[in-house]
């Protein structure tokens, strides 16, 4: 008889190798099959993956277990290294580095139903499960949802073999959303497609970046595209993914927001048909599956999707394209903790591909090596219709506040929103909160209400008058009661969305405001269908949170409003002024991109603030040398990787006993030689979300270089941390280079 390799499900780190097993009389499985097999000493059937031989470690065949089940054969010889290639480089294990190459639905059907459920914080969901491993059922929900996004239930209880009683626990936990979802069935099936698909005509600029980039469509290099807001970045992605076409290649699309598929699935549609698949969690799960067969088989040339279309099944040597190349979606929070840019880079290296990396902002990291020619580089500057970039009107909050005005709306948006009305052009305002008040505090005891899950500020939605933690999900009826003294003032304050749609409906009576943040495109309201009905001029006002800032492009569209510029500027993380630089530049750039000259009104109590200023200029390079001084100061990337160790205890002073001794052993490990393994370590701190699950979550951040003997050397602490008796409460994990720092 045979025996296999097989990763299996559900096993920690500590314990993760290939299990080997007998292939039962008469029955073949290549490498890459899905099979069932028995596992513990109840011979439980659980899932795996054949990724090999088994190391031989003495046990008689007699001793052996026999696969119970195979199914397809899935994986190729590509897909093989990537998982080797995701196992090495992330810290996860074997099955967890398979299943991202697995299509949706490999171990069951799908069904439809009215209701869904989805993850709310991604990070909160895989410290759950790395502190609950041996519950199977929540690991099995909460895995799939990490894998695949949103899903209804029926689809989800089938798929994890569970019932509905289980996804409502997690939904009590906070760790689940529950809401009334439409799912999309088909999104590209009755979609007429043009007999002439529309002519992309390139300017020059655009024509020498083509030219470079189809010169070296068969490298295997990496090449940053850096062009200002309205560039035409997308001409060049048709020209590229045309060219990669006509050489029998395929190509893959990726964007960091669903809310963005739906203008470029349009756009590409008219371009290349049936040729097209999308791939994202708006799309029921037997849709995602039937779109990896589309792509694995050739019928489809042409993927877009979101950050798991990285693992798309496209042959060797196809093209990659990232746009908006910074944004914090391409990494995953959940193991494995990859980056989506990595990945495709190395795919396209094994391959001899191409990886496009795009943006009007791109990341410090990929700015750095294109400038310093470790990556090619081509450059965009000027709008492709020639128009001048919007012009910024900047508001000081200070003097609304000192002048009585106490609305969300300052006197200057005001009057330029009285202008677009009257000519009837359309306007985008941004509010980076959602919900109606921000916070609730007992003016007797001066206690903040706040997630008895997470420890963060909860947010008051008046759309269900009811109190909500926009974190995690967790929610409970309106309160007017203080939990800590009993006192009966509780003061509602601070805007979200929810209430800047109001005072607009105040302030200008008739306005046709439509919002667009997680409380609507998830309900009664699909993202594809607010953002049809704004372009069919039904509203006069789109409002929403980030989903709004990038990727859209509305023609009557003339003015942009930030209702307040200030909200991701002053926070913990390193790189606050790099993303608050990146999103204004981004929600700026969305007005004036036809004919008409746009203009934006920021509204900030910092109107002095040196990134506010590069921000209204769109000057991403002045700010870009500015950062970098610090950076290179304080030894932060990109001159430096950085790892981030996190630790979930029962107690604080558990969490922080456990990260002051993993600090302990890595100043042990390196003092030896520092020259192979230079490190920094930042001292354990109480992470800026500091629960999950009721859990306390304490952070070590550690300096090093990200190589493999650094990484084997990380690995080898992680095990040794977890064999330890005192630890086996705690929970740890690691990310490197991760694009939030808890």
């Amino acid at each position: 008889m045979i025996s296999v390799g097989v990763a299996v499900e559900g096993i920690p780190r500590s314990a993760d190798k290939l299990y080997e097993y007998l292939l039962a009389e008469g029955v073949s499985a290549p490498v890459g099959s899905v099979v069932t097999v028995p596992f513990g000493r109840g011979n439980h059937p659980v899932r795996g993956v054949i990724l090999g031989d088994a190391p031989k470690d003495g046990t008689p065949p007699e001793k052996l277990k026999t696969v119970l089940s195979v199914g397809e054969c899935y994986l190729s010889s590509e897909a093989l290294s990537l998982i080797r290639y995701l196992r090495d480089r992330y810290f996860c294990t074997w099955f967890e580095a398979a299943r991202c190459l697995l299509p949706t639905g490999v171990f069951g059907g799908s069904a439809k139903s009215v209701m869904s459920a989805s993850v709310p914080d991604e990070g909160a969901a895989a410290a759950y499960m790395e502190a609950h491993y041996t519950n199977r059922k929540h690991c099995d929900v909460l895995g799939f949802l990490l894998e695949e996004g949103q899903m209804t239930v029926k689809e989800l209880t089938y798929m994890a073999g569970v019932s509905e009683s289980v996804v409502k626990t997690l939904a009590k936990k906070g760790l689940i959303l529950l809401e009334k979802a439409e799912v999309l069935r088909n999104p590209l099936k009755d979609r007429p497609i043009p007999e002439t698909p529309p002519k992309v005509v390139l300017n020059e600029e655009q024509t020498v970046a083509a030219d470079r980039l189809i010169s070296d469509l068969n490298s295997g290099k990496t090449h940053l595209l850096y062009g200002v807001t309205g560039s035409g970045k997308t001409h060049v992605f048709i020209r590229l993914i045309d060219e990669a076409l006509n050489q029998g290649k395929q190509a893959v699309l990726m964007i960091p927001e669903i809310s963005l598929t739906l203008q470029i699935v349009n756009r590409l549609y008219a371009h290349y048909g049936q040729s097209l698949a999308v791939l994202h969690s708006g799309l029921s799960m037997g849709e995602r599956h039937d779109e990896w067969r589309r792509i694995r088989s050739g019928e489809a040339k042409v993927v877009i999707g979101t950050r798991s279309a990285v693992f798309a099944p496209v042959s060797e040597g196809s093209l990659f394209i990232i746009d908006e190349e910074q944004e914090h979606t391409y990494k995953s929070e959940a193991s494995p903790r990859y980056h989506a840019r990595e990945v495709a880079a190395y795919r396209v290296a094994l391959g001899k591909g191409l990886l496009l990396l795009a943006s009007a902002t791109p990341s410090f990291e990929s700015y750095y090596r294109a400038t310093n020619g470790i990556i090619g580089f081509e450059q965009l500057t000027e709008r492709f219709n020639g128009k001048p970039l919007p012009k910024v009107l900047v508001a000081d909050l200070r003097r609304e506040m000192m002048s009585g005005n106490r609305s969300c709306i300052g006197k200057t948006l005001g009057l330029e929103l009285e202008k677009n009305l009257a000519r009837g052009e359309q306007t985008i305002l941004f509010m980076n909160r959602r919900g109606y008040q921000s916070h609730i505090t007992c003016t007797s005891c001066n206690t903040v209400v706040k997630c008895p899950h997470c420890g963060i500020a909860m947010t008051y939605h008046s759309y269900n008058n009811r109190v909500v933690c926009n974190y995690c999900g967790y929610s409970t009826g309106y309160l007017s009661t203080c939990a800590s003294c009993g006192g009966k003032r509780l003061l509602y304050s601070g805007v979200g969305t929810q209430k800047a749609e109001e005072e607009l409906q105040r302030l200008f009576p008739g306005i046709r405001v439509c919002r667009m943040d997680a409380d609507t495109v998830g309900g009664k309201y699909t993202r594809e269908g607010i953002l049809n009905d704004f372009r069919d001029k039904k509203y006069d006002v789109l409002l929403g949170t980030q989903m709004i800032t990038k990727g859209l492009d509305f023609p009557d569209v003339t003015l942009v409003g930030v209702l307040n510029a200030d909200m991701s500027l002053y926070t913990s993380d390193f790189r606050a002024f790099e993303k608050t630089f990146s999103l204004l530049t981004q929600v700026v750039g969305r007005a004036g991109r036809a004919d008409k000259e746009g203009r934006a009104v920021v509204q900030t109590y910092s109107p002095a603030h040196y990134v506010l200023h590069y921000s209204f200029a769109q000057d991403y390079q002045k700010f870009y040398r500015e950062e970098m001084a610090l950076r290179k100061s304080l030894l932060y990337p990109p001159y430096c990787d950085l790892c981030q160790f996190c630790f979930l205890a029962d107690t604080e002073s558990e969490a922080f006993r456990a990260a002051n001794d993993f600090s302990e052993d890595v100043r042990k490990k390196t003092k030896d030689d520092p020259e192979s393994f230079p490190v920094r370590l930042i001292l354990p701190k109480v992470t800026a979300v500091p629960l999950v699950g009721g859990k306390t979550r304490v952070r070590v951040l550690m300096k090093c270089k990200d190589t493999r003997p650094q990484r084997q050397m990380i690995s080898d602490l992680l095990d040794q941390f977890r064999s330890r008796k005192e630890n086996r409460d705690v929970t740890i994990t690691a990310d490197m280079n991760p694009v939030n720092i808890l």
